[in-house]
């Protein structure tokens, strides 16, 4: 439940933000980061992206170390 709760919070919160990503240039960046094309993002991917390391523990929802599509969608960038 408190897993529930927490996903929730950083979906409002990332749903707030007034630099959410738009579809396609997530699609680039997407593209651009999963390096071995094996879809998913891993934190060494990552870390071509400032943006996308620093909001790492927040985007791994289900803290297995790689970032899902799913779960890469809630990124917010900074402009």
């Amino acid at each position: 439940m408190k897993n529930v709760r927490s996903a929730l919070v950083l979906v409002a919160t990332l749903a707030a933000s007034s630099a959410v990503i738009a579809t396609s240039d997530a699609g680039e960046l997407w593209k651009a980061l999963d390096a071995n094309k094996d879809g998913a993002i891993s934190k060494d991917e990552a870390s071509a992206s400032q943006d996308v390391s620093a909001q790492w523990n927040l985007l791994d929802l289900n803290q297995d170390g790689v970032l899902s599509e799913k779960e890469f969608s809630l990124v917010s960038l900074e402009k």
